[in-house]
């Protein structure tokens, strides 16, 4: 059976590298390029990226992105609950994207929204207003993206791989409401590039302790948003010139010979309530009379990354450092003497990410390996003291992908193959840090027994027709 879908996912690969040549992709052709003035009357066009409309004062973009997949994962699961019947393959439309951007009255007053489809339901993912006033200094409002490391604020329309890597999707920080403020220094060459906001912060559950803020709160207290504050800042250095954000060299002749490299540093400082009794003992288990719970976390998380630029080849590195302390206020069955303090006392998580991709032919196809690399801490938990009730999953993450650019980013297809191999958790406290492709199964009673760990191996195939309209 896996040689058969080997032999189709060749195929069909091949017939897509047998299509139309590629054409350059401008600059312009960011989703996000809303820099652009209004006209006499009204002027509609289809552009490379999307329908342009621009009159008196306003200019709006209209681009829709999709990304249709066929997905092949082999399970191979060791230890006495192995999952080696968890294979599958599966067609879906893993991305299907709208945006609206553009500007209104002026163009240093700026917007964006952008709603995801799939799923059944409709999701705002991006909604901001900008007030470009200059170089220096720019305050947008909103829900955004926030700006943490390079990967997740690469366009999924950008990425070397059909996905960005588990590392990204352990250590990211997703969508988040409040103010942010963003400048440059320098004209040509950008010395400093700079992001610093402050916004809600949303706990993604009671044991995973990263933001997600998506969802539409209201006005009224609840436990949801029970203190719950986050402040982000990113500093970027591209000394030679800027580097497009994005995973790979898709520069042309003309200029792919200039060698670029720029380096980043982003900080998040994320603070809540929450609770769960396995972590950290509330006095009841139920909020105080205020409806706040007596348990806290605040999460410092803390990302280094690189990225190189020269000939088609790029080389792009991260390296995550999160560390989490747990807090009790008020009466509580908090035990200082307690090896475990009655449950956990912190938690350091570590993560590298590296990507190396070449282009074989500029600008048309492309090849790329990637190595992810997740440290997971291994925690006491539930008021014991031997760390076998607290595991959490370490795992690492071989690939290989092939791109093949059609018209640019526009419209290109994408195959890549993955080995991941990942250190079962135990159910406690294990949310935080599941695979990036499945959920791994809990750990066999042996190896708790034993102190050892369980491991789940993955094959993944998986080959991506995107276009962007």
């Amino acid at each position: 059976m896996c040689r058969l879908w080997i032999m189709v996912l060749a195929l069909v690969m091949g017939a897509g590298l047998m299509a139309v040549p590629a054409m350059a992709q401008d600059s312009k052709d960011s989703v996000d390029g809303i820099q652009r003035g209004g006209g006499e009357g009204v002027d509609t066009a289809l552009g490379k990226k999307g329908l342009e409309i621009n009159t008196d004062g306003f200019a709006l973009r209209v681009t829709t992105r999709v990304q249709f997949r066929l997905t092949y994962q082999n399970e191979v699961a060791n230890g006495n609950n192995g999952t080696n019947g968890r294979d599958f393959v599966n067609f879906r439309v893993r991305r299907a994207v709208t945006s609206f951007s553009g500007h209104i009255f002026e163009k240093e007053f700026q917007y964006k929204l952008q709603m995801e489809w799939t799923g059944g339901t409709s999701m705002v993912e991006h909604a901001w207003f900008r007030w470009a006033i200059m170089q220096y200094i720019n305050v947008t409002a909103g829900q955004q993206k926030l700006m943490y490391n390079w990967e997740n604020n690469t366009s999924s329309g950008s990425q070397q791989f059909v996905d960005r890597g588990s590392v990204n999707t352990t250590f990211s920080q997703s969508y988040a409401k409040g103010i942010n403020i963003d400048g440059q220094v320098g004209d040509d060459v950008p010395w400093l590039k700079y992001w610093f906001g402050v916004f809600n912060g949303v706990l993604r559950a009671n044991n995973d302790f990263r933001n997600n803020d998506t969802p539409i709160n209201s006005d009224t207290f609840s436990n949801l948003v029970d203190s719950e504050m986050l402040i982000n800042l990113r500093l970027e250095t591209h000394p030679l010139g800027e580097v497009k954000r994005g995973m790979n060299d898709m520069r042309g002749e003309d200029e792919h010979g200039k060698i670029l490299f720029a380096i980043g540093l982003g900080l998040n400082w994320f603070m809540s309530g929450f609770n769960d009794a396995g972590i950290r003992a509330d006095t009841v288990g139920t909020p105080t009379g205020s409806g706040r719970f007596r348990t806290s976390q605040d999460t410092l998380a803390v990302v280094l990354d690189g990225h190189f630029r020269m000939y088609g080849l790029s080389v792009d590195m991260e390296l995550h450092y999160r560390h989490t302390e747990f807090h009790n206020r008020g009466r509580n069955r908090f035990n200082p003497t307690s090896p475990s303090h009655n449950g956990t006392a912190n938690l350091s998580d570590m993560g590298i990410s590296f990507l190396v991709a070449y282009f074989i032919l500029p600008q048309q196809l492309n090849v790329g390996v990637r190595f992810d690399w997740i440290n997971a801490d291994e925690v006491w938990g539930g008021g014991e003291d031997s760390r076998r009730l607290g595991l959490r999953p370490d795992s690492t993450e071989l690939g290989l992908s092939v791109n093949y650019y059609i018209h640019g980013d526009n419209l290109k297809l994408t195959f890549d193959v993955l080995m991941v191999s990942q250190q079962l958790p135990q159910s406690l406290s294990s949310t935080g840090l599941r695979g990036a492709y499945n959920t791994p199964p809990a750990r066999s009673a042996g190896s708790i027994a034993n102190e050892s760990a369980d491991f789940n191996d993955l094959w993944i195939m998986r080959l991506q027709l995107q276009w962007i309209f």
